[in-house]
Formats: structure tokens, sequence, C-alpha cells
């Protein structure tokens, strides 16, 4: 659990607004993070034109959102063919263990 005792206090720009922020993660990564959420929305801005801030960064959010559930998804193929691969690795390892000791 992140410890409040250690927060950071820092403002950040995000679709043209300041915000105040109080954050126990380390700072870099806040301002890293606001960054990419800015130029979400500066790119939904650019990608549909005339639309209000408000429906900007939810289109963002969305996007954002859409990519994380994707990566997810990546992740958990990649986790399961490299324990499929570690699996047959280690039968493999057995196997001539087993003929080693067995000559």
């Amino acid at each position: 659990m992140a410890d409040p005792e250690h927060a950071v206090s820092l403002t950040v720009e995000i679709g043209g607004e300041k915000y105040a922020i109080r954050s126990t993660a380390d700072r870099e990564e806040v301002e890293r993070c606001a960054r990419f959420l800015d130029e979400n929305i500066s790119e939904v801005h650019r990608g549909a034109g005339l639309m209000d801030a408000y429906k900007a960064t939810i289109l963002a959010a969305l996007s954002i959102t859409a990519r994380y559930f994707e990566a997810r998804a990546d992740l958990a193929r990649l986790r399961a063919r490299m324990a499929r691969r570690s699996g047959s690795l280690a039968e493999e390892v057995e196997a001539e263990l087993a003929e080693d000791a067995a000559s």
C-alpha cells in the first residue's frame, strides 16, 4: 500500500487546465501520465475537429482504456505461451536427465 506520508504535491496541465495533484507515485511518473493523457486529448481534438473538452477527455479515456485492455489480453496470452514453453522445456530436461542417468 502507498505511504501517504511520502506523497508529493505537483501541478500538471491536462487539456489546457491546471490540476493540483497529491500522489504517492513518483513525480516523474505522474508528470509522464499527465503528458500522455494530454497528448491523447489533443489527438482526439485534432481528429474530431470542434469538440468540447469534456467529450474529448471522455473519448481519450475510452481510447486509453481500450489499449489497456488489449495490452492486458496480450500479456495474458504471452504468459500462457511462456508457461506452455517452460513446461515443454522442463519435460525435455527431465527426459534428458533420466536418459543420462540410465546410461
